[in-house]
């Protein structure tokens, strides 16, 4: 799994993820994984938990379960 990241408020997200998707591409960071993210100061998302195991599914809002 690749993960975005944004370098202006230091948060990573999964790919699919709406906030992580409005990062401006001049901000954008990617990772090959966590530990790349966790390495460079960079924080987990809070909406679409990058670290929560994945089951292969694109992320879907919590409102719309």
């Amino acid at each position: 799994m690749t993960l975005n990241g944004c370098v202006t408020t230091k948060i990573y997200c999964r790919e699919d993820c709406p906030p992580g998707r409005r990062t401006k591409p001049q901000n954008r960071v990617h990772f090959k994984s966590r530990d790349d993210a966790l390495s460079q100061g960079f924080r987990a998302c809070k909406v679409c938990l990058p670290d929560s195991p994945a089951d292969g599914k694109p992320w879907r809002s919590k409102s719309r379960v």
